[in-house]
């Protein structure tokens, strides 16, 4: 199973490469709270224009070097959010 995310674009530094926060939040098994857990993670992209902020779906693919490991699959819009 191909492992599929939406993030959002929070680094443009190098071209082909982008930089993605991921967020998801989960309960502390013993005091039952809401923690946010975030990770960022570097995506591999061509042929998108992206802005900082966008909204990106990323998939799990080949290694494209020692720390990118996903492609961006598409941009979500903003009539879509």
């Amino acid at each position: 199973m191909v492992q599929v995310y939406k993030g959002k674009v929070i680094t443009l530094n190098n071209p082909k490469t982008v930089g993605v926060q991921l967020t998801n939040q989960r309960l502390h098994p013993k005091y039952h709270k809401a923690l946010k857990i975030v990770k960022k993670i570097q995506v591999h992209y061509e042929g998108f224009s992206l802005n900082l902020n966008d909204q990106v779906i990323i998939k799990a693919s080949r290694p494209y070097s020692a720390t990118k490991r996903f492609k961006v699959v598409s941009v979500i819009n903003e009539e879509e959010k």
